[in-house]
């Protein structure tokens, strides 16, 4: 009896698992909780974290101890004892040294550490985004394949059908051998077709599965989205405001020209000189038996005031600035460009929706009824299976390239809409 319940429950189990369906949104939702390069990525910032607290430290101080005599001669003078018994001929001096950075130099490396961690935090938005594109572009190629291949589908079994009647018609000779061998190349070069879409589906089901690191996602299992020929109107009017307030490579070269600025902060900072704090103690070496005495180090800024080093700073700070300039340039070329992308393929989808696919498959089952009667020959039929073909295929192509304009223009501005 205890059998017979487990079955019933594995049995369930599995019936659940095979009815589960996945839309867009739960696989971004599983990618953001369990892709393998956001986790990892997401310990580079907590390194960032670490080295700001480090940063955050000042120099350990330095202790030396120096001129122990390890033995005495004639000229020791007689010192009080150290402990016991122990010390009245025993010399000894001990320093401590501390640096004091001057300048706001470890204020400027705090700083400099900072945006070092936004790199990390923008790498990993824009680690993100990519993931997310990329999801995106698999998931909505996989759809396209799905429907070629549910066209090609239909195409083969009227192949099939074809090849049939016109193996026995030739067989009868009714119709020449030629006919029914055109049939046959033709059924061929479409089951060809086939299974090419098939591994190209798979493929893009294989990237769904890693990008979501789950894999026991099925053919069937995946939601299939549907594509609103409205994308256009969805753009907001301000997208070119937001494109500089939210394109990730635009803040990652701002922060880049930051980062530089800092960098030239620091190196000026570096003409002024550190001071190194001494304390000293020195026993029976002085004219002091015990002497305890205070003092500064520093360097004298004469031969070398980092000029080097601040000019390169400056070139770098330049060149970060010309670059922002250029990419703003550049990124506005892309806005532009996608924007018309979504408009002309919308304007074109919209007129191809006029003729609805149910008239082109109303039209093969004429063509069909045609080619018993002999109204049309085999080649006329071929030609037109073919073109009907093309054009399906062309649609899905396009509406492909029109939902993958419209993703690439969120990712560009980093905004949903």
């Amino acid at each position: 009896m205890k059998i017979y319940w487990f079955i019933g429950v594995f049995l369930l189990t599995v019936g659940q698992s095979r009815a589960q369906t996945y839309s867009l949104q739960s696989l971004k939702d599983m990618l953001l909780q369990n892709n393998g390069q956001l986790i990892a990525q997401k310990y580079q910032i907590a390194a960032s974290d670490a080295l700001i607290v480090q940063e955050k430290l000042w120099s350990n101080p330095t202790l030396s101890i120096s001129e122990v005599n390890l033995w005495k001669n004639g000229t020791a003078e007689t010192l009080p004892y150290i402990f016991g018994k122990y010390g009245q001929q025993q010399q000894v001096a001990a320093a401590l040294e501390q640096l004091i950075e001057t300048a706001g130099k470890r204020k400027k490396r705090i700083n400099l550490k900072s945006l070092e961690k936004k790199d990390a935090l923008l790498d990993y938005e824009e680690l993100l985004r990519e993931l997310q594109f990329e999801l995106d572009e698999a998931y909505w190629n996989y759809m396209a394949v799905s429907q070629k291949e549910s066209l090609v589908d239909s195409i083969v079994n009227l192949y099939q059908n074809l090849e049939n009647q016109y193996k026995r018609q030739s067989e009868l000779n009714n119709i020449p051998k030629s006919d029914y061998l055109r049939i046959q190349a033709a059924l061929i070069n479409f089951e060809k077709d086939r299974v090419e879409l098939y591994a190209d589906k798979n493929n893009w089901l294989t990237k769904i599965k890693i990008l979501t690191q789950n894999e026991t996602i099925e053919n069937l299992q995946l939601e299939k989205g549907e594509v609103q020929l409205n994308l256009s109107q969805k753009i907001p009017l301000d997208i070119e405001h937001q494109l500089l307030d939210q394109n990730i490579g635009y803040q990652k070269q701002i922060n880049e020209r930051d980062k530089a600025k800092q960098q030239l902060l620091i190196e000026k900072a570096d003409r002024t000189p550190n001071i190194t704090f001494q304390l000293s103690y020195d026993r029976g070496g002085n004219i002091m038996r015990d002497f305890v005495g205070a003092g500064i180090s520093m360097d004298i800024p004469i031969w070398n005031r980092n000029k080097g080093n601040i000019k390169a700073a400056e070139n770098m700070a330049k060149h970060a600035e010309s670059q922002q300039h250029a990419l703003i340039s550049q990124l506005k070329g892309q806005l532009m460009d996608l924007q018309y992308q979504v408009a002309l393929y919308e304007v074109t989808l919209l007129k191809s929706k006029n003729i609805a696919s149910e008239e082109r498959k109303t039209m093969i089952v004429n063509y069909q009824k045609h080619l018993q009667k002999k109204q049309i020959t085999l080649l006329e039929f071929i030609d037109f299976i073919e073109a009907y073909q093309e054009t399906e295929t062309g649609i899905v192509d396009m509406t492909l390239a029109y939902q993958m304009a419209h993703a690439q223009l969120q990712y560009l501005t980093g905004q949903k809409f």
